[in-house]
């Protein structure tokens, strides 16, 4: 409840909750190089250091220029105080007041330049060492890390005077951190946010004023009884009051009618007087029945409003609105006074002469806001004759259609309709540096920019539909960020941004239908998950080329069809490529240069692959290519050295490229049609010109054609030709040993059906017996075998099933292998199946206890991990178990966990497989419970099976079955991972050993999938969708109803469909003081951004970092006290609790090659109906 000392009180209003903004400092780690005298000599000679190697610094807070000039936060000879901290081998470093890699490093802001100027200069220590980046503003001294003092200013209305920053700006204080940041030339972001309280007092003019009194009637705004000292942890950012409440009151800063004062985070005391307000004459307190907690980098909204009482004259004080919001734009700023805009009110045409009317010399202008309407010829005069002109405000003009005719200096002649930004209006303007954008723009047309001095940030307004051909070609100066607006609908034309500095994210609307060609080519600052719109149906030529430091997936959208020439080609994004089966071209080396990973799968009507199309990159898996495939183009699938099994060409293929497979030495096997005419081959230097070129791993060649295709000599340079037969047809033998090129093959022999499936059988010890299908075209029998091996039965004819058994031997002999070989009878043809035994300590399928709960009353929390895809080979080298102990450990890595961990059981036993590795959509792989990547992410397996051997474990049973947490732990080091969940709580969470780089590493995974959805029934908090929840039309996750759905189940206790502050299940720790700094309302989760609402602003349920949000560690602690039969305390939970981040590093699994940066989608639980136990092998299990 609110009051009013003089005029009562009214309730509380519902908080309003926006998206936090932060003042974004970029880092560009332009080189990796040592500070001089460091040790380790990265690049050769210490003393040639260049500029490229410097970390530079270049920044903005986020705001809208709209009243003066320099509303960015920051202006000419701010300083910062930035440190960077070296890891300690895998662990952080710590933050010191010295003995840092930098300490307290002034950096000056050069406004003219637009850039930050370090005092001196930083390098990496080497190419290996991780940093944190830390940096505050205003600069200082700071003789303490842990208790730097502050004071805000008790008088903030003064303003800046000979060098003296105003009260208001002096009492603000920003904070950042980027942490865990490795040795790279690619950006490096840090996010810049205000740590400090701000309250504002808006004053509303009501009824009962003449006209022009209010106005003129004295108001001032006192905020009372507040600390002003404060004690800031410069290493977290967080913010204490340092003393008690000062006697005097604060002065805050006034714009009009608004008075905002900034103020230390802290609890004012219920009752106690906030502000002292004065309307006239007569003084008003205003309080609160109820603390007021000022909370940090949010501003307190009240909006008061003033009556005036007929007759008495009295002024009536009512709180109409209040709120706590993300800190507004500040209405100060340093030197706004020396930067004010000359205002002119124009009419279309006549600017000119208002500049002379209001006894300005048009040609001395540097800051100019026009009012009113202006035309081509308008725009003429500030192109052409405004010498001085460096920053332009148009936000409150209409531009008038118009045209001008200029042949002057090459310059384009200006034109354009009714609200377009009119054609070359400022090309070639070298010293506009600041533009603000009319708000009822349309169109920005071609070469609107081109060439011209803008700085900083471009901010595009709402209601602009299309930008035009070169509207900002070769602009470097633009090294802020980039900001399209929703209704942008086409980019058109050539090279519209080609060249500019931008370093930021690239967001495309989701509206956008057109990208023309070389639209963003060469701009190398955009960074993050590249997501093409779903309502895009044209890109050009080149649109996003050599866009080198995005990341992630490229999801092509159903709407686009024809994918042209280079139009993604060296954006290394790598992450997954999804195509749709719309896509009915692909133009030449349009998805080239890019890492994508992951399977390949191509469009079912694709009828030509091009030239280097899918060049250079990391696909893995078997390639399936279309059906009605004609033709595969030069080096198309060159140096994809992870894709696997045999490959068919489809039959209407008429010739394969010279390249088309170079390098791609995992293939195992080629399928060559009858329509086959030839197989090229061009000179290389790389060693990549023959179609199948070091192809080493290819050990079967058939030919289906009767007439053997042309060989151009070097075509299958680097496959061993004389290690495996060559099969064709029977009466095209003698054609093909007398063939050039196909006589190099030593063995060529007739083609004939006998295949076994599995061909490849293991076993550890233990005696081991296996399912073999023997598909012949007639009577086979078994030609030889193992004496250590048998087979039943021996001999059958056409397909038949086969028991192989693998005897037993003693746990310390040593490894065995062998094949069986099955013969068709009376035909010289056989098909081998290999098999191999390995000694090992333990046996297939036995238990091994992990770790015995020590604590709760029901005999412990049951955890079982199980590995699938892992062969006897993989289980007897040791690495199995290793891997599944690593995995313990990164689950009990993050807290509740780690704290709790004496609560569980962890058993883990040997499920044997035949193969090593997990299946795909396009890949077979035979292993004991049948996991699969369902495409994506998404994994799948034979649930039945894995509920039936989970029920082994020592102390699980099907009456805690559905508490008992099973984790399958795929044998693949692909980003990906799903939690497969039923309603009675049952669960099955798969984590593949990532090899993805932080946070979306195996360690992510595991903490993400089975201890935030398996144990914890914790919601997702990542955001797929920019749209409401409950109006979002997508079909690819969950909705309204699976929300409800899940929390009817006691399940997603960390998100919300309200907003509102009393009725989220966290409300009671927002204003807990012990956790009020972090815990609020922060709107987006569940993928969507809008109409879902989570507690902080990340977590693991976010982005696989190693921190749960409190209400998450709140909710599986409570969950771990049921299980263990205890009572649940919220003051125990406190007692307990730990906010610090879990572990953070992981084993590299396969060195640096095997390192990767790449933004991915990820899967949300997938809630099965039923429960486990009425499964067929779950029933049966005693």
């Amino acid at each position: 409840m609110i009051f009013l000392s003089k005029k009562g009180h009214l309730p509380q209003k519902d908080l309003v909750m926006k998206k936090v903004k932060h003042s974004i400092l970029y880092l560009l780690a332009a080189g990796a190089m040592l500070l001089t005298g460091c040790s380790d000599d990265f690049f050769g000679d210490k003393t040639e250091q260049h500029d490229s190697n410097r970390i530079q610094l270049s920044g903005d807070i986020d705001q809208l220029a709209v009243t003066r000039v320099n509303d960015n936060g920051f202006c000419n000879g701010d300083v910062m105080g930035v440190y960077i901290v070296d890891y300690e081998g895998n662990n952080p470093g710590t933050l010191k007041v010295s003995g840092n890699r930098g300490d307290n490093v002034r950096h000056t802001f050069d406004e003219p330049n637009y850039k930050w100027s370090s005092a001196y200069d930083l390098f990496w220590k080497d190419k290996h060492t991780h940093i944190d980046v830390y940096g505050y503003y205003p600069f200082a001294n700071p003789e303490s890390i842990e208790d730097y003092q502050f004071e805000v200013q008790k008088d903030q209305s003064t303003t800046t005077s000979e060098g003296e920053m105003g009260g208001y700006e002096a009492s603000d204080f920003l904070w950042g951190k980027v942490a865990d940041v490795a040795p790279t030339t690619s950006v490096i972001r840090l996010p810049l946010a205000h740590r400090m309280s701000n309250a504002k007092v808006t004053l509303i003019q009501g009824s009962g004023f003449a006209e022009g009194e209010w106005t003129n009637t004295k108001k001032i705004v006192l905020t009372a009884n507040v600390a002003r000292k404060a004690s800031i942890n410069l290493s977290t950012g967080e913010i204490k009051a340092a003393g008690s409440a000062e006697s005097t009151m604060t002065i805050p800063s006034r714009v009009n009618d608004e008075w905002r004062t900034i103020v230390v985070p802290q609890t004012v005391a219920a009752g106690t007087t906030l502000f002292s307000i004065t309307i006239g004459s007569v003084p008003y307190k205003f309080a609160k029945n109820e603390a007021l907690t000022y909370v940090a980098g949010k501003m307190m909204n009240f909006g008061i409003k003033v009556d005036k009482q007929a007759g008495s004259g009295a002024y009536k004080l009512t709180l109409v609105s209040e709120s706590i919001t993300p800190w507004e734009n500040d209405l100060v700023s340093h030197d706004a006074t020396a930067k004010e805009y000359v205002v002119i009110n124009s009419t279309a045409g006549h600017m000119k002469e208002a500049i002379a009317a209001a006894n300005k010399d048009y040609t001395k202008l540097k800051h100019l806001k026009v009012t009113g309407t202006i035309n081509a010829y308008d725009f003429h005069i500030m192109r052409d004759s405004m010498f001085s002109l460096s920053a332009v405000n148009l936000k409150e003009v209409r531009i008038k259609a118009g045209y001008f005719e200029c042949n002057k200096d090459g310059l384009q002649s200006i034109m354009g309709e009714d609200d377009e930004l009119p054609t070359a209006c400022f090309e070639r303007k070298s010293l506009l540096s600041s533009f603000v954008f009319p708000d009822t723009l349309k169109v920005i047309k071609g070469s609107a920019f081109h060439e011209s001095g803008l700085s900083g940030s471009v901010n595009i307004p709402e209601g602009v539909v299309e930008i035009e051909n070169g509207a900002f070609e070769n602009m470097p100066n633009l090294n802020g960020s980039l900001t399209l607006p929703s209704t942008l609908k086409r980019i058109t034309g050539v090279n519209t941004f080609l060249g500019a500095g931008f370093v930021c994210e690239l967001k495309l609307p989701e509206g956008l239908e057109e990208i023309g060609e070389q639209i963003f080519l060469g701009c190398p600052g955009f960074h993050g998950e590249l997501k093409l719109p779903n309502h895009l149906k044209k890109i050009g030529a080149g649109a996003f080329k050599d866009c080198k430091n995005l990341n992630g997936n490229l999801v092509i959208p159903q709407s686009l069809t024809t994918i042209p020439t280079g139009a993604f080609n060296g954006c290394w994004l790598g992450g997954n490529l999804v195509l749709h089966d719309g896509i009915t071209a692909i133009g030449s080396n349009a998805f080239a240069n890019n890492g994508f990973k992951g399977e390949l799968s191509l469009p079912k009507d694709l009828r030509a692959i091009p030239s280097e199309c899918f060049y250079n990159n990391d696909f893995s898996g078997e390639l399936k290519l279309p059906k009605n495939l004609a033709s595969i183009g030069k080096k198309a699938f060159a140096y994809n050295w992870r894709l696997m099994g045999v490959l068919e060409i489809p039959e209407d293929v008429v010739n394969i490229g010279p390249g088309a497979f170079a390098q791609c030495r995992s293939l195992e096997g080629v399928i060559l049609p009858s329509s086959l005419e030839s197989i090229g081959y061009e000179d290389s230097y790389y060693e990549d010109g023959g179609a199948f070129q070091n192809c080493f791993g290819i050990s079967s060649i058939i030919c289906k054609g009767t007439l053997p295709p042309y060989v151009q000599n070097g075509a299958f340079d680097g496959v061993a030709k004389d290690n495996f037969t060559l099969e064709v047809p029977e009466s095209a033998i003698s054609q093909y040993q007398s063939a050039p090129g196909w006589c190099d093959f030593k063995r060529i022999a007739a083609h004939h059906e006998l295949v076994c499936r599995p061909s490849v059988a293991c076993a550890l010890s233990t005696e081991h017996k296996q399912k073999l299908v023997i598909n012949a075209e007639g009577e086979w029998e078994v030609a030889s075998k193992p004496n250590w091996c048998e087979v039943s039965p021996a001999s059958g004819n056409k397909k038949t099933e086969v028991t192989l058994t693998i005897k037993g031997m003693a746990k310390n002999a040593d490894s065995r292998d062998g094949k069986v070989v099955f013969r068709l009878k009376d035909k010289d043809y056989t098909h081998e199946c290999s098999v191999s035994q390995y000694g090992y300590e333990y046996g297939e399928d036995e238990w091994i206890t992990l770790q015995k709960a020590t604590k709760g009353n029901n005999g412990g929390i049951n955890i079982v991990l199980l590995g699938d895809g892992f062969n006897a080979k993989d289980i007897a080298s040791g690495e199995y178990l290793n891997d599944i102990k690593q995995e313990v450990e990164y689950f009990f890595g993050i807290e509740p966990y780690k704290t709790y961990r004496d609560y569980f059981n962890i058993y883990t036993a040997i499920p044997l497989s035949t193969e090593s590795g997990v299946g795909t959509v396009n890949t077979i792989r035979y292993n004991r419970f049948n996991t699969t990547f369902t495409g994506g992410v998404g994994l799948k397996a034979d649930y039945d099976e894995v509920f039936d051997y989970a029920l082994g474990a020592p102390t699980v049973n099907k009456g805690n079955l559905n508490q008992t947490l099973i984790i399958i732990v795929p044998n693949s080091t692909d980003y990906g991972g799903i939690c497969q969940m039923w309603p009675d709580g049952s669960a099955i969470a798969f984590c593949p050993q990532s090899t993805y780089g932080y946070p979306l590493d195996t360690r992510g995974v595991i903490q993400h999938e089975a201890g935030g959805h398996g144990f914890g029934k914790l919601g997702d908090e990542y955001i797929y969708h920019n749209a409401f929840i409950d109006f979002c039309d997508c079909n690819c996750c969950g909705h309204v109803d699976e929300f409800n759905a899940a929390k009817s189940l006691g399940w997603y206790d960390n998100l919300e469909l309200t907003g509102k502050m009393h009725s989220v299940g966290w409300s009671h720790l927002i204003f807990d003081d012990r956790y009020s700094d972090i815990v609020d309302i922060y709107e987006g989760g569940y993928m969507h951004n809008r109409g879902v609402f989570r507690s902080e602003p990340n977590s693991c349920m976010n982005n696989d970092i190693p921190y749960y949000s409190t209400i998450s560690r709140e909710s599986i602690v409570k969950r771990i006290k049921a299980y263990a039969g205890e009572t649940y305390s919220f003051e125990d939970f406190v007692k307990n609790d730990k906010r610090d981040a879990g572990i953070v590093e992981s084993r590299a699994f396969g060195g640096d090659g095997d390192q990767r940066n790449a933004g991915t989608y990820q899967h949300a639980p997938v809630l099965h109906k039923g429960s486990p136990l009425k499964m067929a092998k779950v029933r049966k299990h005693r």
